[in-house]
């Protein structure tokens, strides 16, 4: 049995290192490889389950063309070569009779290290139209922190030196195996823990302080800790005198944020308050991992994590020895901002970008001004690459498709994304996918996305190709782990699978960009980009790479405040931001009322916490396979019992959930873990074992909580355009189904 190193894509975009043990080119079984540095850290279910994901039927394997309308699941098997010519010259027409920005792309979760090769078609084709979840995940943090502290940071846990560790919205014990068994760590080397979140999870159990706070409210809480810590002087001097920019504006700003001031809207009394921002600055420096949960808490997630990120720097946590350091690339590899081709799309296309004359911060207006100071400090081979930190607004692309303003956009390709399960207003992208003249999916699996295309195409999944983790292929942080394919992508009369480069490649070639992909494959590709490292240890092939080395990398250093300084405008930590102030942002943090009429307070009384991580699960991947699926079978809603009990709902009750866009229907846990005037519900969920067909679409419209989830521009984040999936806009009701339960009929939209 022969033993393959490769890279794991089952949950985040890591790559965790993995031994695959492969015989007769099929997958036998997988486990962590504990020798390189980043894995899960500890246990984690999902690469156990992995022969049973190779293998299963429901993964697609040969080129698939529509036959019939668009959602009767009728389908002709065709090759590479006629899938990949007739989609070009449907692309070319469209360019053609619209324009390149009528093109659009769709990505989901990090999926890999070769989401540059999108952006490098895109760029090459003249469209500035990607989109992608990037928007409510991940990107708003490292956006900020770009601008902030010019580069991403990287936590510096140290024994004996840092002190405490925090996760802010962040339920790692579900989420994220490697931060849980870092906080476990952190625990058993003395340091103390605080846990930020409205719910009582594992972490919140485990730490010495949990702070119960409304969802919602972190710009608050950021604020009131800020005004305490500053009025009390329990922040660093010397840092702020020395390092920062603003901090007398940001002085005046917190002062209207007195804990009596914000209390009530936080969900803690004043005193409680001024002990979390005690507690907090005695404990310095810090690590601290910042979850989702504030990204999604529109109008106020800039804001909030601008906030946040603020009580961090002037506690003199950011760029010192056990905190938080600034990171760059790995010497000697080549990040993808240097393989994007940026420069290829010109500002005419760049300003056609769908929402970035609104959403300034998240699009190219924002990322232009992020990467000259990037570049300055970092040269050109920084982290700020763009496929992970700017792209198009994604409700203003389904709202173009449908409406033509304020231009038609005709095609829309979806790689490794589920845009019926991810975007929020599923009814709405639902109708524009139909809007489409051409649609085409590039997968893993079947989706319900899938069913609804004109072409689906096979995706090699991350056994079937040599990957690294995205967060380090971008140079989020100077390391480069490699991993093997374990497997071919293609096995004749088996299947045939293309990587993410090499469909984006082919589409290119046959789209007058002969000239621009000089790699031949992925491998190739990434020979490349660690030439200069492979140089240094004497390989000459990637597997030989790999074997012999897997990994290299150095640790962030602490000190970059002072030499060379930050890639910020001022080369100081921004409290306040002149990006922000020169996209015309207000450029310190402030909170923003959600606009709720009482009417709809009053008959939604609910805030739904929706879309929290829950194993064995990764958003809407794995719900076919039954080794991953016996594990949670349903969907679950968690209900307070107090309330559970006024309606008349037992544990195990299927439970509609209403709201006023619509409706789904999930099984209630009760609980007591949060507060009665919550709700919590999972996302991500359809059912492959119903009909594929339209109008059920593998149950699309029972239990996936997006169907009840507002993606109207207004209600979005007014910097990032993120849109609301937590907090006071996730407003909701509930009631008992009765009889009226999944199973019994194929559920239509509603």
């Amino acid at each position: 049995m022969e033993v393959k190193l490769s890279s794991c894509y089952f949950c985040t975009s890591k790559g965790c290192a993995m031994k695959v043990y492969v015989e007769n080119q099929q997958v036998q079984r997988v486990t962590v490889d504990t020798s390189a540095p980043v894995g899960p850290g500890g246990f984690c279910v999902r690469p156990t389950l992995a022969k049973e994901y190779q293998e299963h039927p429901f993964r697609l394997s040969f080129p698939l063309k529509r036959k019939g309308k668009r959602g009767e699941n009728r389908w002709e098997q065709i090759s590479w070569e006629q899938a990949l010519d007739e989609i070009a010259k449907r692309l070319a027409d469209i360019r053609e009779r619209y324009g390149a920005e009528a093109v659009a792309t769709s990505s989901g979760t990090g999926r890999g290290g070769a989401e540059f090769a999108k952006t490098r078609f895109m760029n090459l084709f003249g469209s500035p139209n990607r989109f992608g979840v990037i928007t409510i995940c991940y990107a708003p943090r490292a956006l900020v922190w770009f601008s902030t502290f010019g580069g991403h940071l990287v936590s510096d846990r140290r024994p004996g030196t840092t002190r405490m560790m925090v996760l802010w919205g962040r339920n790692a014990h579900e989420g994220g195996p490697s931060t849980w068994n870092s906080f476990r760590k952190a625990k058993a080397e003395g340091m103390r823990t605080m846990v930020i979140d409205p719910r009582c999870t594992e972490p919140s159990r485990q730490a010495d302080c949990w702070v119960q706070l409304r969802p919602g409210s972190d710009t608050l809480l950021a604020m009131a800790m800020i005004h305490v810590i500053i009025e009390e002087e329990l922040y660093d001097r010397e840092f702020v005198a020395s390092y920062t920019h603003g901090f007398d504006e940001l002085r005046i700003r917190a002062a209207q944020y007195a804990p009596e001031t914000v209390a009530e809207k936080v969900g803690l009394t004043p005193v409680r308050i001024r002990e979390i921002a005690r507690f907090y600055a005695a404990n310095q420096p810090s690590v601290m991992t910042i979850g989702v949960a504030v990204e999604h808490s529109a109008p106020n997630s800039i804001q909030g994590i601008r906030a946040i990120n603020l009580l961090r720097a002037i506690v003199g946590s950011i760029d010192v020895p056990g905190g938080d350091l600034v990171a760059g690339p790995c010497p000697g590899f080549l990040p993808d901002v240097v393989l994007e081709a940026n420069e290829r799309l010109g500002p005419e296309q760049r300003a056609k970008q769908l929402g970035s004359d609104r959403f300034r911060f998240s699009g190219y207006p924002g990322w232009e001004l992020m990467e000259e100071q990037m570049r300055r400090v970092w040269g050109e081979r920084h982290s700020a690459a763009v496929n992970l930190h700017s792209c198009a607004h994604a409700p203003s692309v389904f709202r173009a498709i449908l409406t033509g303003k304020p231009y038609p956009v005709k095609a829309l390709i979806s790689s490794c994304s589920n845009p019926l399960l991810s975007y929020a207003n599923t009814k709405l992208v639902h109708d524009a996918m139909l809007a489409t003249e051409l649609s085409v999916t590039f997968d893993i699996t079947w989706t319900p996305t899938a069913r609804l295309s004109d072409y689906v195409l096979p995706a090699a999944c991350w056994m079937e190709r040599p990957d690294m983790g995205n967060f380090s292929s971008v140079g989020g942080y100077p390391l480069v782990q490699l991993g093997e394919a374990a497997v071919p992508p293609v096995v004749p009369g088996r299947y045939e699978r293309l990587d993410d480069y090499a469909f984006w490649r082919e589409l290119g070639l046959r789209l007058g960009q002969e000239n621009d992909w000089p790699w031949p494959t992925f491998a190739a590709l990434w020979e490349y980009r660690i030439s200069e490292i492979m140089d240094e240890y004497g390989c000459e092939t990637l597997e030989e790479f790999v074997h012999k080395k897997r990994w290299v990398g150095e640790k962030p250093r602490a000190g970059r405040c002072r030499s060379p300084g930050l890639a910020t405008t001022s080369g100081k930590v921004e409290l306040s931001c002149t990006i922000l102030e020169k996209l015309g942002y207000d450029p310190l943090p402030h909170y923003t009322e959600p606009d709720i009429p009482e009417e709809v307070r009053r008959a939604y009384p609910l805030l739904n916490i929706s879309g929290v991580r829950f194993m064995p699960y990764h958003h809407s991947e794995f719900r076919h396979v039954e080794g991953f699926r016996k594990q949670q079978r349903d969907p679950i809603v968690e209900i307070h019992v107090d309330v559970a009990r006024r309606q008349g709902i037992n544990d195990g009750d299927w439970v509609w959930i209403e709201s006023p866009v619509g409706r789904v229907r999930q099984r209630a846990r009760l609980s007591t873990a949060f507060d009665p005037h919550y709700i919590v519900t999972q996302h991500g969920w359809w059912f492959p074992e119903q009909p594929g067909e339209a109008p059920c679409l593998h149950g699309l419209w029972e239990a996936n909580i997006n169907v009840t989830t507002d993606d109207e521009p207004d209600k979005c984040d007014a910097l990032s355009g993120g849109w609301p999936l937590k907090g006071e806009y996730l407003r909701c009701r509930i009631r008992p189904c009765g009889e009226d339960v999944p199973g019994s009929s194929c559920q239509e939209r509603n």
